[in-house]
């Protein structure tokens, strides 16, 4: 099935406090109040990778904190409504951070699901 996927970069987080947990947390903190007020689940998966910057030519610590969101497919929401949503979440996630740098990726993506047997 064809849908969307996001994914969400933060950068310049001090990997001394943020960890994946703390913003999982905060991600599911957001994602809980949007599905409250719009039934629409956004969904995340919190990943940490080292920034690497051929300018500098080695890694210097930096740390990228990404979440990744698919849109369940057969989902009743529009893709209009789940963006709108989606978005809500992520403005709401990135002040609670402090506003740090962010880039943000949408794909069109194949997806299928396996049920457990």
């Amino acid at each position: 099935m064809e849908t969307k996927s996001y994914t969400i970069s933060f950068f310049g987080l001090d990997p001394q406090y943020y960890t994946n947990a703390i913003i999982g947390d905060i991600w599911n903190a957001e994602a809980t109040r949007v599905y409250q007020e719009t039934g629409i689940s956004i969904t995340g998966e919190v990943h940490d990778r080292y920034f690497v910057n051929p300018e500098i030519g080695e890694l210097n610590g930096s740390i990228i904190f990404l979440i990744e969101s698919k849109k369940v497919p057969d989902e009743e929401a529009t893709d209009q409504d789940y963006w709108n949503a989606y978005r809500e979440v992520a403005e709401k996630v990135r002040a609670r951070l402090g506003n740090p740098r962010m880039n943000l990726t949408e794909e069109t993506i194949n997806i299928t699901y396996f049920e457990k047997i």
